[in-house]
């Protein structure tokens, strides 16, 4: 088993069963990349791929599997990678960081700008994706970096760096009478329809949560997982809808009204998701670092290691 054999099983996985796709990413042939996994299949003594005629349809179910490890073999040769040229004083490669769309449009819009400004070498992705689907792309290497609430289900070779808290707002359109109720209540809320993020996000979960605490059942007009969207039905009378405050301006989101239900339902931490093990360069720790000021590499370095879950 060999390293180009596992680069082009995954790079074929990756670009959605294609071979000819996966060729041009490694820069060869076609013909080298079947050779490479027919070789690396050979070796193992299984068929990774389902095949049909000169067609890939799937992974077969030993492939499921395997790919979780080869992902974190791969993520582990980068990580080599990155040791050497961090001994080098070399600030390049790529830092790759899934995060959900409100985060990448909201909170790293300037540390982004800032980053690429220091750090011209270094090619940065952004892949955006849910709180699970993050929790995934970090465990397998395919980033090396996720920023979200907590995912429903942490897989155990992740560790959780708290960054900072997210206060919420309820929104709706100008003159909706909820807003003229003081003080706001759950009650209140569950008189008019609510748009409500999906249980994938912490927020969803939270807002379910305290209104079956309270006995109180609303009408869910809809469910979604990008503010923006969310935004723009709250603004033509669809719902009522609760989202991060950093979402929300008054200047940009005129025809919104907001009020504040941080007493109504928790705040949310988000957290950066990390591999345990995995090495960190200069630069990863200036990233996080802008993301929350307080952050120490002392810090970072204590919940790398901790074990305890995320609240």
């Amino acid at each position: 088993m060999k390293l180009q054999q596992i680069r082009a099983f995954c790079a074929v996985v990756d670009h959605d069963m294609s071979v000819s796709r996966a060729a041009r990413a490694l820069h060869t042939t076609q013909s080298a990349v079947s050779k490479q996994i027919g070789q690396l299949e050979d070796s193992l003594g299984v068929a990774l791929l389902i095949r049909a005629k000169s067609r890939i349809l799937g992974l077969t179910d030993v492939g499921r599997q395997v790919l979780r490890c080869m992902r974190g073999m791969l993520a582990a040769t980068d990580d080599i990678s990155l040791i050497v040229s961090d001994h080098r004083r070399e600030a390049g490669g790529r830092l790759a960081i899934a995060t959900t769309h409100t985060h990448a449009r909201y909170a790293l819009q300037d540390i982004v700008l800032g980053f690429t400004r220091r750090h011209p070498g270094v090619g940065l992705h952004l892949v955006q994706a849910t709180p699970s689907e993050i929790a995934d792309l970090v465990a397998t290497g395919e980033v090396d970096l996720g920023l979200s609430t907590a995912p429903q289900i942490l897989p155990p070779s992740l560790a959780t760096i708290p960054c900072y808290k997210l206060k919420h707002v309820l929104i709706g359109e100008r003159g909706h009478p909820v807003f003229e109720t003081s003080p706001l209540t759950l009650e209140a809320i569950a008189r008019h329809p609510l748009i409500t993020y999906s249980e994938q996000h912490a927020i969803g979960r939270r807002v379910n949560e305290a209104f079956a605490a309270a006995g109180l059942a609303p009408k869910i007009a809809m469910r979604g997982t990008d503010v923006e969207i969310m935004k723009s039905y709250a603004a033509t009378g669809v719902g009522l809808a609760v989202i991060p405050l950093l979402a929300y301006s008054r200047t940009r989101d005129r025809k919104l009204d907001a009020r504040p239900v941080d007493h109504l339902f928790p705040t949310s931490t988000v957290y950066a998701l990390a591999r345990r093990g995995a090495y960190w360069p200069r630069h990863l720790y200036e990233f996080v670092g802008k993301l929350a000021p307080d952050l120490t590499p002392a810090a970072i370095e204590e919940a790398l290691l901790s074990t305890e879950p995320p609240a």
